[in-house]
């Protein structure tokens, strides 16, 4: 699936969207997020592996756990950037 690029917002203008912790490989740096649009990306609804920019981003998170986050694409991967549980 080709990524349209990030539309160059900044990180406090870009959206937070709600998401749902599917899997978790810390080994490779990795999280599985069942989750909304993502409109910076023009991508749909759907439930999709993402990077994180940080490891430490996955600590005390647990499959199932309801998440809000933002991910951009860097270098030609769809990487979350900001990653906190849902309230």
């Amino acid at each position: 699936m080709q990524m349209a690029p990030g539309t160059g917002a900044s990180a406090a203008t870009m959206p937070l969207v709600d998401g749902e912790v599917r899997k978790i490989d810390v080994q490779k740096n990795l999280i599985v997020l069942r989750h909304g649009d993502i409109p910076n990306l023009a991508m749909p609804a759907m439930t999709m592996g993402f990077e994180v920019a940080d490891k430490k981003m996955l600590d005390g998170l647990q499959v199932g756990d309801k998440v809000k986050f933002q991910a951009k694409v860097i270098k030609g991967k769809a990487i979350v950037t900001e990653l906190k549980p849902s309230r």
